[in-house]
């Protein structure tokens, strides 16, 4: 390396390249759009999420991701055609600069703005989170999964610019980036194979992730290795870009041959560049096919998914929490992330926990389960002894969704219709029929039907639609009527023969004719 390669390449003139490279950058012209964007996506997306810390992180890679992305994969490639779109590069070739130092410079110049971009956007939606949860911490993975792709995706559009400079790159890089990344959203809904897991998006999570069990880092981990494997591939790649431009062989130590002798331009800074720039491919092609063979070995556990070589058994132990408990004759205790909604789940239950108590098997509590792991619900179940009846924060009644962990669905008469709807499935209809849509017999649905009537519920639609079944099967019509007739009986009788023929009823061997 010449003396004048070597200032070229001091600490004082990389960092006044790179201020010069920050500076001009066209990434920055894009930042207010994707503040117009993330307020719109993610930020809305996540307040219509409970406030739990891992469900609001989650619109960092299906949302936040997805619209950064195709701005840092189309706006790195613009600056990786710069040179080339410019015909300049013949004129920098002959510069003490090296060309690699160069386009690290211009590459660090985007990847400043974007990580800047990012990192403000996770920080407005975890300061936000942080206003309304009532438990937990931020999860960082997410973080650190959203940054490592959106440097991936830099490093992919910036040499893809490097090695085919022209006006239609820099597009066709971010509508790559776009396709890839709904591809990636749909395989991961299954996911069809193990290999899904490696793209950051996810299907959509329970509104309890992280409550009950430790959400597992192994896919993040796999994730990370895959996509910074491909990332040191790549920029491996782009350092050799000043050779790969020219038509020959390339031979060591970093000649091409044809038909003569032709040496790396000036300011390569001689021959260990190929060298080093070969190391870094395979090795980033290494650690992305281990990262490939890891995730073909996962499965699903209680904390999500477990990678053998990643995983930490800790992961799968339940979480400590001191529940969060109201009421005196009938107990309702929550998850303290849940404690917004322990008064409004108490006011549902505590009309029908009265209409029934004293009736074999009528729970003298509730209290939230996990909605995923070991012992995961559909729906409510009344277990133990004495009886409790669990629920969980993801779902409860027939329709899904009617726990859903806001504020909004718990003041409304439809969320307490289902809410008790539910309890009253989980009484009626016993354990076998637990988490299905409704209870299975007509005297079943007739009987809940009169109980939600007489604590002053409506009837949930999917009881008013109930019994179209085989031929021969009571009609919704005749389990109206029936549940009218039953429910225009004083609370004491109705309470009388529910306390005589509650197990008779429970193993579906009641009729519609046998109901007073």
């Amino acid at each position: 390396m010449t003396a004048l390669a070597a200032r070229a390449l001091a600490p004082a003139s990389a960092g006044r390249l790179l201020r010069l490279e920050i500076r001009r950058n066209a990434m920055v012209w894009a930042l207010p759009l994707l503040a117009v964007l993330f307020v719109y996506d993610p930020y809305r997306t996540a307040s219509g999420y409970p406030p739990v810390w891992d469900v609001r992180a989650s619109v960092i890679l299906n949302h936040m991701l997805f619209d950064f992305g195709a701005f840092a994969g189309g706006l790195a490639a613009w600056a990786g055609s710069r040179d080339g779109r410019r015909q300049t590069r013949d004129l920098l070739a002959a510069t003490a600069r090296p060309a690699w130092a160069r386009q690290a410079a211009a590459l660090a110049g985007t990847l400043f703005w974007v990580l800047l971009g990012f990192l403000a956007a996770v920080a407005v939606l975890y300061i936000q989170t942080a206003r309304q949860v009532t438990w937990g911490g931020p999860p960082l993975w997410p973080v650190a999964v959203g940054a490592v792709a959106l440097i991936t995706i830099c490093a992919i559009g910036f040499t893809a610019g490097a090695l085919v400079p022209g006006r239609f790159t820099a597009p066709l890089v971010a509508v790559g980036v776009v396709v890839l990344d709904l591809v990636g959203f749909r395989e991961a809904l299954g996911p069809s194979s193990a290999y899904a897991l490696l793209s950051p998006s996810a299907g959509a999570l329970p509104d309890d992730t992280g409550l009950f069990y430790p959400v597992a880092p192994d896919v993040a981990i796999a994730q990370v290795m895959f996509m910074g494997g491909i990332t040191a591939a790549v920029l491996g790649i782009l350092a050799l870009s000043p050779a790969l431009r020219w038509p020959g062989t390339l031979r060591w130590p970093g000649t091409l041959r044809w038909p003569g002798t032709w040496r790396l331009p000036a300011g390569a800074t001689g021959p260990w560049l190929p060298a080093v720039a070969i190391t870094v491919v395979a090795a980033g092609l290494a650690a992305a096919g281990t990262a490939a063979g890891l995730a073909g070995t996962a499965r699903p556990v209680v904390s999500g998914w477990e990678i053998p070589a990643l995983h930490n058994a800790a992961s799968d132990r339940p979480l400590a929490y001191p529940p969060d408990c109201t009421g005196t004759s009938f107990q309702v205790c929550v998850h303290p992330a849940f404690s917004f909604f322990r008064d409004d789940v108490a006011a549902a239950l505590d009309p029908v926990a009265a209409e029934v108590a004293g009736l074999p098997g009528a729970p003298l509590s509730a209290e939230e389960a996990a909605a995923r792991g070991k012992g995961a619900l559909l729906g409510g179940v009344i277990t133990g002894i004495p009886p409790v009846y669990e629920f969980n924060g993801e779902r409860a009644g027939s329709l899904i969704g009617a726990f859903q962990g806001t504020t909004a669905s718990a003041s409304s008469s439809t969320w307490r219709a289902l809410f008790q709807q539910a309890f009253l499935d989980a009484l009626v209809a016993g354990p076998a029929h637990a988490g299905s849509p409704g209870p299975a017999s007509p005297a079943q649905q007739a009987v809940v039907t009169a109980l939600l009537t007489a604590v002053g519920s409506q009837v949930p639609q999917s009881h008013q639609v109930a019994g179209g079944g085989p031929p021969g099967e009571p009609s919704p019509a005749q389990i109206a009527a029936a549940a009218n007739r039953f429910a225009a009986l004083p609370s004491a009788a109705r309470h009388a023969w529910l306390a005589a023929h509650l197990p008779a009823l429970r193993a579906g061997q009641v009729t519609l004719a046998q109901l007073p």
